[in-house]
């Protein structure tokens, strides 16, 4: 039967050895070098043009808010399943082009 006293034994005798302690991998340094560029942009936001701002400005909002997705109403699948059961050449262009 495994318990924790069979554990202990277990793992005394386990040939794995000590966790290695590993270099930070790419993640972790990319990871501070994010850090780093983000937090000099904050100190030197004032020596930006204003070119330089509104392109920060809209590549951050890109990463910080969700992208919306096209919508379609009832009447726009109806109308578009209308033009595709008619003949091909009688058909009327397609309203979401």
């Amino acid at each position: 039967m495994f318990d924790s006293e069979s554990a202990k034994k277990a793992g005394k005798k386990s040939k794995r050895g000590p966790a290695k302690k590993v270099e930070p991998g790419i993640q972790e340094k990319m990871e501070l070098l994010y850090e780093k560029v983000l937090d000099d942009l904050l100190k030197n936001q004032d020596k930006l043009t204003k070119t330089e701002s509104v392109k920060l400005f809209v590549t951050l909002s890109n990463y910080i808010f969700p992208k919306t997705k096209s919508v379609r109403d009832k009447f726009t699948y109806k109308k578009i399943k209308e033009i595709k059961d008619q003949p091909l050449m009688y058909r009327e262009p397609d309203p979401t082009k």
